[in-house]
């Protein structure tokens, strides 16, 4: 592997092997046309926008019922592990 590059690092062998650069004298410069306006960038949305819109409210009704019945379960519980404490005192 003599010609070898790694990066843009050349080695001493790659050096004798280097083809001349294009020059930019042929170069045409001008102005380039206005975009068209169908290639307008796409709006993206908000990121604090909505993303569930519940009109009607029952998600909403669920989620607190879930919660309350959750938080009844371990009022429960808390209940019954302080009974235990109590009942192992006496």
């Amino acid at each position: 592997m003599p010609h070898r590059f790694v990066g843009r690092a050349r080695t001493a062998d790659s050096v004798r092997l280097e083809r001349p650069r294009p020059t930019t004298s042929g170069t045409v410069r001008g102005r380039a046309d206005k975009p068209d306006v169908a290639t307008r960038a796409i709006r993206l949305p908000e990121a604090t926008q909505a993303i569930f819109v519940d009109s009607s409210g029952r998600r909403g009704r669920r989620l607190r019922w879930a919660v309350y019945a959750l938080l009844l379960l371990v009022l429960a519980l808390l209940a019954l592990l302080w009974l235990s404490q109590a009942v192992g005192l006496g």
